[in-house]
């Protein structure tokens, strides 16, 4: 496959092909290519063409598989002023390209072909343009540059639209022209799949030295032909994703508005839980091995950004003064320090993954062993609690509806429109803590809306993740529902055991026949941390039974739950992972608002009686 260099007319590279296609030259191997500036070409070919013998036009854009590589590609080049127009957006009806101009019905188009098939992972990516913020998290020397100016003018290389779908579709390789420079980035490290992606860029065809090569030649195996271990293999010079960080400093202007959905899916770690006093340039890392030494820490995160302080807690005393297993490094911002974060658990060392997470300062929890923590179960409401409606911030215009026990609200950055919780009004914490009559309660809401769902031709996936935090505000109870189609309801199960495996490795699910049972496996102590899912079951005669799952923290050495084990199970049930973050599906307040307003009156006929 290839790209067609810098997006200028190149009259010599057409006068070449035109010879292919008239027969009068031979291709002497299969070529696929893109194409950035020919409005004809995209217009009468969208969805591709062969030229002529072993010449083909892959197209607008889509996903192909070829000589079992999948290979996703988009042409065309980005115009700030098409693709930012009202009528070019891509929940209304309109042109995929405006001329050689991509639109974002294009690129949404696109992510659609890669949710269709969540498991598939992008072998190849093939774009005209650079992604934006490629340069990000490198050293100076790794920097791409010109080799005449040494300069690039990013707004003219890079699009936005294209770091989009990087980061949404995580590709082992990313291929791209425009600069007229050849480049090759250190691989990064991709958030979800775990994988590395090395993004690659390529001169104009016909250019002339080595620094703007437009021929590069790759050995690829297929990752669904490739073992595991082959496929997270990670070169020593990796960096963090260059759009992670991006994603998060988005996220960071809106997470004061979105703390009330903060606790299920956007919230501090188990790490970050005693009064939020964290220090925001420090991170704090564990399950160090006793002979690690701050050099080959200071080489591991030296591509994040400027390291200010690395300090490994010690046993002075001990002969070589190993190291206890934990430490701090201090970064010279905040984002690097998030950057850092995003490594917890994928960088190795003496066969131990290290976590990171965000420092606290001393004296408050920050770091360290400590001795178990005493979590404060208090029923009561709560003002400075973002779920308990006493608190005068607490966001009503999200309440579908509410009894003096439990009330029903929309979640914020919702998986779908009917995505809702179910939370008791009181203070309590998770629903092992719950009185008797406060469960059934709840149970009498849950089923409620399973009935709606069921009378709509959906069923549910239900969730309830519990992380206890030393604070008593940060511990209110949320049990998420997300109804499935009936026809798509079997692939939960699929589904939760995918995520359990890339999530929970190692981990056995138990089942149990009701929400209830949870207590018995985590031996009647209110503060373990477990995550419980139900999910539709088999489907016989008598109906589809409903499968409940839980996986309880009792053994410390066990996997730290993830956040939104979850809402990942459901995003994976649903195929859209893209969805995966909250903050990246978040509405505006009207639009949360209305939300409310229609769930409320679809409720309505089922609410249990005491609800009306």
């Amino acid at each position: 496959p290839g790209v067609g260099g810098d997006g200028r007319p190149n009259l010599e590279a057409a006068a070449a092909l035109a010879e292919y296609v008239a027969g009068k030259r031979e291709a002497p191997v299969d070529t696929y290519f893109i194409e950035s500036r020919s409005a004809a070409l995209l217009q009468a070919a969208p969805d591709g063409k062969k030229l002529c013998e072993r010449v083909h036009f892959l197209g607008g854009y889509g996903i192909r598989e070829i000589c079992g590589l999948r290979v996703a590609y988009l042409s065309g080049r980005h115009d700030p002023a098409v693709y930012g127009a009202p009528e070019s957006a891509a929940s209304r009806p309109g042109p995929a390209f405006v001329g050689a101009a991509y639109t974002p019905r294009a690129v949404e188009g696109l992510l659609q072909m890669a949710q269709a098939a969540p498991g598939q992972p992008i072998d190849l990516l093939l774009t005209s343009e650079w992604p934006t913020g490629l340069d990000g998290k490198l050293e100076e020397a790794d920097q791409p540059r010109d080799p005449e100016t040494g300069l690039l003018n990013w707004q003219e290389v890079g699009a936005p639209p294209v770091a989009e779908l990087v980061a949404a579709l995580e590709p082992r390789y990313h291929v791209f022209g425009t600069a007229d420079v050849f480049y090759q980035r250190p691989p990064f490290q991709t958030p979800q799949r775990g994988h590395v992606c090395r993004c690659i860029g390529v001169g104009r065809v016909g250019s002339k030295g080595k620094g703007r090569l437009w021929v590069h030649g790759l050995s690829l195996s297929p990752a669904k032909c490739m073992p595991e271990a082959a496929l997270m293999q990670r070169p020593p010079n990796t960096t963090p994703s260059p759009f992670a960080a991006a994603r998060a400093a988005a996220a960071a202007a809106a997470r004061k508005r979105a703390a009330p959905d903060a606790k299920e899916d956007g919230g501090a770690s188990k790490d970050e839980d005693d009064d939020g006093q964290v220090v925001p340039d420090q991170v704090f890392l564990s399950r160090l091995p006793p002979n690690i030494e701050e050099r080959r820490l200071q080489a591991a995160l030296r591509h994040i950004g400027k390291i200010e302080r690395i300090h490994l807690a010690r046993e002075e005393s001990a002969e070589g003064k190993p190291c206890k297993g934990f430490g701090w490094v201090s970064f010279s911002t905040p984002d690097e320090a998030q950057a850092a974060c995003d490594l917890s658990d994928m960088l190795e060392c003496g066969g131990r993954k290290i976590q990171i997470c965000l420092a606290k300062r001393r004296g408050q929890g920050g770091g360290g062993p400590q001795k178990k923590r005493e979590i404060q179960i208090v029923i009561e409401p709560h003002a400075d609690c973002w779920f308990c409606l006493v608190n005068p911030q607490v966001e009503k215009h999200m309440i579908v509806t509410a009894t003096t026990e439990v009330y029903v609200a929309t979640a914020r950055g919702p998986i779908l429109p009917t995505h809702v919780m179910v939370l008791p009004v009181k203070h309590a914490p998770c629903y092992v803590a719950c009185p008797p009559e406060l469960q059934s309660a709840m149970q009498a809401h849950v089923q409620a809306i399973r009935n709606m769902c069921r009378a709509g031709g959906q069923e549910c996936i239900v969730w309830e993740r519990w992380i206890p935090m030393s604070v008593s505000a940060a511990n209110h109870m949320q049990v998420q529902i997300v109804p499935i189609d009936k026809a798509t309801a079997g692939s939960a199960r699929e589904a939760l055991e995918e995520m359990s495996k890339r999530y929970l490795p190692g981990v056995s699910l138990r089942r149990v026949a009701s929400h209830a049972e949870v207590a018995r496996h985590v031996n009647d102590d209110s503060s373990t941390p477990y995550i419980y899912v139900e999910i539709p079951g088999d489907n016989t005669a008598k109906g589809r039974f409903t499968e409940r799952y839980v996986y309880a923290g009792v053994d410390s050495s066990g996997p730290r739950i993830p956040l939104n084990f979850g809402r990942q199970v459901a995003c994976c049930a649903l195929g859209c992972e893209n969805k995966a973050d909250w903050r990246s599906c978040q509405d505006d307040r009207d639009t949360e608002k209305e939300l409310a307003v229609t769930f409320r009156r679809q409720f309505v006929p089922f609410q249990p009686a005491r609800a009306k």
